[in-house]
């Protein structure tokens, strides 16, 4: 055969192109990502004009993330990524936002030097990430400091103004001294022009605070803990004139130490714009309201009380708050409902109701119109500083969705969150169906709502008991037979309709019932004292098993005890995830740790899925959701914290990443038909990809290349991601495909002469074929599944006419 004959010409399709708001190869978003940051916000700033924000926010994965969004739009308009440990604030002012973070390279973290990083200028080289691994390294080590100094920074504030930066220095001798620089983009402090130094001794300072216009610096200093249990600590504040140095007499007052957003730190009183007073909040004979205490001359202004609420004595309340920039209203941030406070007088102005936690940032405009908080599930709000009304809605959930199922006609989503909502959605278009809010269940993530067999109807716990509601109208429907007045818990159906089990959420006594649906009659009770149960049915229907990944069984009509579906001493089984009950599949790693799937309840091998010969451990099976139709995987990625990878079976290897949510992502499963794929993010909502391989999203070089020769070429290669894009391209083209694949892959004669190599490409080829869905493609498989028996070609495309059978 010639080259020239090889060389097919392909045809270009074109993609339809993806909404404005979806990342490439998703379809739909089932919610609103609009002010979702992905994970806990721990400071926020406006822009001097009002039309954007910055937020800086915890990952998962040792980095800090800071978004500058648009105000307006609530989208971010960009982003950049800094280790945790060396991000260490930042602010707005007239010449942009500007970060302080440790200097750091490819050898050190430099901790007595900092940059000042202009994070607004796109054209501003950010900071060096450096590696979890590499710098959990050098901080295991401990503190990486320049031989010369051995001094190290440990706190730092910046003025609201964004002019100047104070920072907290030890010295290698331990004595302290904090420096005041006019602050300015630079990749080290030493080019800062310094506006005073104040010396704090061997004392040190457990905070500092500088004014608005860092001209003033407070510090506060611990001296005794008053109240182990409220983390109350008393302490004192002093002023100091950054220019003199010279320190006024300092103040008692108190604080407090705890964990927020997953690092501790230190909660002082909310001081005003100029630092001349700090406002706490006191609670005291049956009354609760703030003080005004004068830093200059100690003396204490009681402002108006009221009679005690029932809001916990935290002294953390002012810690996240702060002052108008007139100074004439505090934004309070104690608890879940930001409170608005007239400082004259003390009086309570409003409040913002809108966050499921406690605000942990809080902002208010230059121009005192507008007010921003966040809080630790990163969700942000804009309210209008005079109405207190919000300025924007937050439809959908409002916390990361814990769980999804899917209808028995495919075409309609369930999903729960920990925000007290069930919401059902329209898997094509994303669209919210119905809402049901209220106070739900208490077991967190075993309150999970189901669909009833024929799908009208949605079964979850309501406050103490488990309630059946009509998808229609939304309303209440009473629970067959004696079913009626079950307390809350999880229930199951079987795949053929006929049965449902029910079993205890909290797993106190461990009892399992079994009915008969729709009549709700009792079948029997099924006790264990395990703490792993969750039980569920077989594919058929006929067994209930106590777990995915436990051997131990019920036959469904009478409730006798099987013997167990597998051997005691097999271990290692992980549940694969799911949008149904039905199938239920594990993977087991078996011999020399090369997984296979079996069908929990039975055991039974599923035949259809191959996997490679490299080895893995079983903790890297985890969390897994496996495609019926190619047998392709997907999983969060252990390397960023905001990523779906797609992994081919037969080589393990990563083909494909999903990047689309903001953080804590989740798999939650494949359609039956493998043709979507969800995903959960810290922002909130679900993402469904198009796992179509004629879907993939294809670079501009690929999409021009015509040679299916070339492209079978990459197919074969060693690399997973270049060879997945080659069968993309190829599966645009199905004639051009059947084509290429009927001339390089022949009905295997016998089964020697395979190599590990071989079976990759009988793996990609196989896949591209069932893919492509026509008759010729179909009729090719069936050809290369007539080879010999014992051939892996053959075995492989006998497996793909299994997996999609309709």
């Amino acid at each position: 055969m010639s080259r020239a004959a090889l060389s097919l010409a392909l045809l270009f399709l074109v993609q339809i192109a993806s909404a404005a708001d979806l990342p490439p190869g998703a379809v739909a978003r089932l919610g609103d990502d609009r002010f979702r940051a992905g994970s806990g916000v721990y400071r926020i700033a406006f822009s001097p004009d009002g039309k954007y924000l910055v937020t800086a926010r915890r990952n998962n994965d040792g980095l800090d993330a800071l978004t500058l969004w648009d105000a307006t739009t609530g989208y971010p308009v960009r982003e950049q990524k800094v280790n945790s440990e060396r991000l260490k604030g930042f602010v707005w002012g007239s010449i942009g936002a500007l970060a302080v973070v440790i200097r750091a390279d490819d050898e050190k973290v430099y901790s007595d030097d900092f940059c000042v990083w202009e994070f607004t200028n796109p054209k501003a080289e950010p900071p060096p990430i450096l590696s979890e691994r590499r710098f959990s390294g050098l901080l295991d080590r401990g503190p990486v400091e320049r031989a010369e100094t051995g001094d190290r920074y440990t706190d730092f504030y910046l003025s609201a103004d964004g002019h100047r930066v104070a920072a907290l220095k030890k010295s290698s001798k331990a004595k302290y001294t904090v420096h005041v620089f006019e602050l300015k983009p630079t990749d080290r402090a030493t080019k800062l022009t310094g506006v005073g130094t104040i010396d704090l001794g061997a004392e040190g300072a457990q905070g500092i605070h500088l004014s608005a216009d860092g001209k003033t610096l407070v510090t506060f200093r611990t001296l005794v803990s008053a109240d182990s249990e409220l983390n109350k600590t008393e302490c004192t504040a002093t002023v100091w004139e950054v220019a003199t140095g010279k320190p006024e007499k300092p103040v008692r007052t108190s604080g407090s130490s705890g964990w927020g957003l997953d690092f501790e730190s230190w909660y002082w009183p909310a001081l005003s714009r100029d630092a001349r007073k700090l406002i706490e909040f006191e609670q005291a004979d049956g009354k609760e309201g703030y003080t005004v205490v004068e830093l200059d001359t100690g003396r204490r202004h009681k402002l108006s009380r009221a009679p005690r609420t029932d809001r916990e004595p935290s002294y953390e309340r002012c810690a996240h708050s702060l002052c108008f920039p007139s100074g004439r209203v505090l934004v309070e941030t104690g608890d879940l409902h930001t409170r608005i406070v007239d400082l004259s007088t003390g009086r309570e102005l409003g409040q913002l109701k809108g966050h499921l936690f406690a605000p942990t940032a809080v902002a208010v405009s230059a121009d005192e119109t507008r007010i921003a908080t966040a809080d630790p599930s990163g969700l942000i709000r804009l309210w209008d500083a005079r109405t207190l009304r919000p300025l924007h809605e937050a439809p959908g959930h409002r916390l990361p969705i814990e769980y999804a199922r899917l209808s028995p006609d495919g075409k309609r989503v369930l999903t729960w969150a920990c925000d007290d909502t069930t919401r059902l959605w329209d898997l094509a278009t994303g669209k919210e169906l119905r809402a049901f809010t209220g106070e739900q269940g208490t077991n967190g993530p075993f309150d999970q709502p189901t669909f009833t067999p024929d799908g009208t109807t949605i079964l979850f716990n309501y406050k103490d008991r488990l309630i059946a509601r009509d998808l229609q109208t939304g309303l209440e429907v009473p629970l067959p037979g004696d079913m009626k007045g079950l307390p809350q818990r999880t229930a199951v159906f079987a795949p053929n309709g006929t049965a449902v089990l029910t079993w205890d959420t909290d797993n106190k006594n461990g009892v399992c019932d079994v009915w008969d649906w729709p009549s709700g009659k009792k079948r029997f009770s099924w006790k264990t004292s395990r703490h792993d149960f969750a039980p569920g049915f077989s594919s058929d229907g006929s067994v209930i098993f106590h777990s995915p990944a436990s051997p131990i069984r019920l036959d469904t009509k009478t409730g006798k005890e099987l013997p167990p579906a597998w051997n005691a001493d097999e271990r290692d089984f992980a549940e694969l995830l799911s949008l149904r009950s039905d199938p239920c599949w594990v993977l087991h790693m078996g011999n020399r740790f090369v997984p296979r799937v079996r069908e929990a309840g039975t055991g039974s091998s599923v035949p259809h899925f191959y996997f490679g010969r490299r080895h893995l451990w079983p903790e890297s099976l985890q969390n897994v959701a496996l495609s019926p139709t190619c047998g392709q995987y997907a999983q969060i990625a252990d390397d960023a914290s905001d990523q779906i990878h797609l992994f081919e079976p037969a080589t393990r290897d990563v083909r494909r990443a999903l990047i689309g949510h903001r953080n804590g992502v989740r798999v939650l499963g494949f359609t039956p038909d493998g043709t979507k794929l969800l995903t959960a993010g810290g922002d909130h909502t679900v993402l469904v990809w198009d796992m179509r391989l004629q879907s993939v999203p294809l670079p501009d070089a690929l999409k021009r290349e015509t040679s299916a020769a070339k492209l079978w070429d990459t197919l074969t290669a060693l690399n997973a991601k270049d060879s997945y894009l080659a069968m993309s391209r190829l599966a645009r083209e199905p004639e051009a495909a059947v084509k290429i694949v009927r001339m390089r892959l022949k009905p295997a004669a016998r089964e020697n002469r395979e190599t590990d190599e071989s079976r990759i490409t009988d793996c990609r080829a196989v896949e591209l074929l069932a893919a492509l869905g026509t008759d010729s493609s179909r009729a090719l498989l069936k050809e290369l599944a007539a080879g010999h028996a014992g051939a892996f070609r053959t075995q492989e495309a006998k497996r793909a006419i299994e997996r999609n059978k309709p």
